[in-house]
């Protein structure tokens, strides 16, 4: 608990350093110090979580592991001192990921996970990471939209990079993410032996979706040049289906049903 603590402070005060930092560089140090400070104690606690009994993990496991990997990304974000205001929101986010962390749990050294299962969980958390970042970035583009349609550009945050900038990083994340999502898929046919018995059908399914919207939405782009709210809202509907198929599914299977995944 006490573990779990020391990493949610660590994360916040990283996320609040590091957006402070967008008007005064002369914190930067500061909050990379403690950015790496709260990945390097979380990176031990996923070690640990990683040698898994059985198939697949739990959903408060899958909710840290989420947040080591936004905190991740984060750091590849904020190199780019006008991306740090979404790089503060994912290591806020990771602050919740890291509170949920069960430190208290150990596992015997012979029940940990093969590498099948261990690629297949982290691509889908790059995936999901990737494409929370997507749906982030969405949320601060409806954000400046507003302000603009409303004439309240006084009130403009002046941390926050021009609308094209943001589109274009919404849409780099989308493609990795895409990417990853598409490799978490085809590892997860290829690992998963019986997707009845495993109880793995809705996850499966759910993933699809998202898939398809999220393919619709880069051919769209690249053929028709989708942007603007539609972009936004094909991103938050894709996100939406993601998050039913990581979190929604395995909080009903863990919590309702009393099941587990594998």
């Amino acid at each position: 608990m006490i573990v779990a603590i020391t990493l949610f402070l660590l994360y916040t005060a990283s996320a609040w350093v590091m957006l402070r930092s967008v008007s005064h560089p002369r914190l930067s140090p500061v909050a990379w110090a403690l950015v790496l400070a709260a990945i390097f104690a979380h990176s031990d606690a996923i070690v640990r979580m990683m040698r898994v009994d059985g198939a697949s993990i739990g959903l408060l496991e899958a909710l840290s592991l989420l947040g080591w990997t936004l905190a991740m990304l984060a750091c590849f974000i904020c190199v780019e001192r006008r991306n740090r205001v979404l790089g503060a929101i994912l290591l806020a986010s990771a602050a919740f990921g890291a509170a949920l962390t069960d430190h208290g749990r150990t596992y015997p050294e012979e029940h940990v996970a093969n590498w099948q299962l261990s690629a297949h969980i982290l691509l889908s958390m790059a995936a999901a990471a990737l494409l929370f970042a997507a749906a982030a970035n969405a949320l601060l583009l409806v954000f400046l939209d507003r302000r603009l349609r409303t004439r309240r550009l006084a009130d403009l945050p002046s941390i926050l990079p021009p609308l094209d900038a943001l589109e274009k990083v919404m849409f780099r994340l989308i493609a990795a993410g895409f990417a990853m999502l598409t490799l978490a898929l085809l590892t997860g046919f290829v690992f998963v032996t019986n997707l009845f018995e495993q109880h793995l059908i809705h996850k499966t399914v759910l993933s699809l979706v998202a898939w398809v919207i999220f393919a619709t939405l880069l051919v769209g782009r690249v053929r028709y040049g989708w942007r603007g709210r539609a972009a936004v809202r094909w991103t938050l509907w894709g996100f939406a289906f993601l998050t039913l198929a990581y979190f929604g599914s395995k909080f009903v299977l863990e919590t309702v049903l009393g099941r587990h995944w594998g």
